[in-house]
């Protein structure tokens, strides 16, 4: 006989339902909002210690690595700015260009010597480097040896300084120009000049270190108001004096005795 069971499987199941019923009490249980209303009435409720408050930020922490021990030779006071300052003023890879005229009294006057090229003579070039007439950004070093481009100022300025020597007049020239114009460079070839001719030449290559306070100065006392020396740099001053017009200042004697404080 078939079962009674086998036509009502499809409709319900042959197992009494109240084995998978729950009670209402499982019913509250599982479906309880009570924590989550307990959660949203406090909303100030801090986070536990190990745990991190909602919404923060993770922040990342980067252990820093020391700073490698310094092992070699720290430079000697001013080595840096020797440095800083080289100059270099002959490139033996640079080829020689041949038949160019040297520079003189005569070459720098002459208005046919415009637009040409002049050696700069070996002895001047010494006496260049004493008194720091090269800048470091005048490109020497693409140069076999030294020369300069003769511009109609510096035609006008040499005969300036030679009408003036002539007349046993002194000669106030002003020097004025926007940046990299060939301010320093005409500056250089009216001492290239006078070197040639013999004269005595006193040169300041940075005037503002006179004003900034970048060298050593001390108070005059019983001065006033007070005034202040800078030994250091008048030392350095007389001895580029004395170097690069050694071959004048030599034939020159001191009659007198000079005490002076440095």
């Amino acid at each position: 006989m078939a079962s009674t069971n086998c036509w009502k499987c499809l409709i319900r199941p042959s197992a009494p339902s109240y084995l998978y019923a729950l009670s209402n009490a499982q019913r509250v249980a599982a479906f309880s909002t009570a924590t989550a209303v307990l959660a949203a009435g406090n909303p100030k409720a801090k986070p536990a210690p190990n745990q991190k408050a909602k919404g923060a930020k993770a922040s990342l922490k980067i252990k820093k690595k020391k700073a490698p021990a310094k092992t070699g030779r720290p430079p000697a006071p001013g080595e840096r700015k020797a440095a800083r300052k080289r100059i270099v003023l002959s490139n033996t890879n640079a080829l020689e260009v041949q038949g160019l005229p040297e520079l003189s009294p005569e070459t720098m006057v002459d208005a046919a010597m415009v637009g040409k090229v002049v050696v700069i003579p070996g002895p001047v070039i010494d006496q260049l480097r004493v008194v720091e007439a090269f800048k470091t950004n005048q490109s020497w070093d693409l140069f076999r040896s030294p020369s300069i481009l003769v511009r109609d100022d510096t035609v006008v300025l040499s005969k300036k300084m030679l009408e003036a020597a002539a007349a046993k007049k002194s000669g106030s020239i002003v020097l004025s120009g926007s940046r990299a114009t060939g301010k320093s460079m005409l500056l250089l070839q009216a001492m290239a000049t006078a070197f040639t001719k013999g004269w005595i030449v006193i040169s300041i290559p940075d005037a503002q270190e006179l004003a900034t306070a970048v060298t050593a100065y001390s108070p005059l006392p019983g001065t006033t108001p007070v005034q202040f020396s800078q030994n250091v740099y008048t030392a350095n001053l007389l001895s580029q004096i004395a170097k690069a017009n050694d071959s004048i200042l030599s034939k020159h004697v001191v009659k007198q005795t000079h005490t002076l404080p440095i």
